[in-house]
């Protein structure tokens, strides 16, 4: 089996954040899609947390500080949905799709190369 399949859960996860962030700059968007992006991205960083947790990942403290003013930024962000016009959710989608890519790319990496040299996976 290879190593990268241990963390097919954390890439389909990835996929849908993208996804719903994309969403938000739908002509169709409904108020919803600003709740399901929030909960899904919530869901995901606590279960990746509890993972971390787990497996006594050194870097913790500074994963969930990244997680964590992603989650400031959202909140602060969807305090008025029903406000937001096409250009303000054109964005929020960018926003959010580049810092999602940078976390992706920088901090998950580390936390994926950890996961895979790890015996307790």
């Amino acid at each position: 089996m290879e190593k990268t399949s241990d963390l097919i859960w954390q890439d389909t996860q990835h996929q849908v954040l993208f996804e719903l962030i994309d969403e938000l700059k739908s002509d169709s968007v409904s108020i919803e899609i600003f709740t399901k992006l929030t909960n899904f991205a919530v869901s995901h960083f606590d279960l990746e947390e509890a993972y971390m947790l787990q497996l006594n990942y050194p870097k913790i403290d500074q994963h969930i500080a990244a997680h964590n003013r992603f989650r400031t930024e959202l909140e602060v962000m969807m305090q008025n949905p029903a406000e937001f016009d096409i250009q303000m959710r054109e964005t929020i989608s960018t926003f959010l799709r580049e810092w999602l890519s940078r976390h992706i790319l920088g901090i998950d990496k580390d936390l994926e190369a950890f996961i895979l040299s790890s015996s307790r996976k």
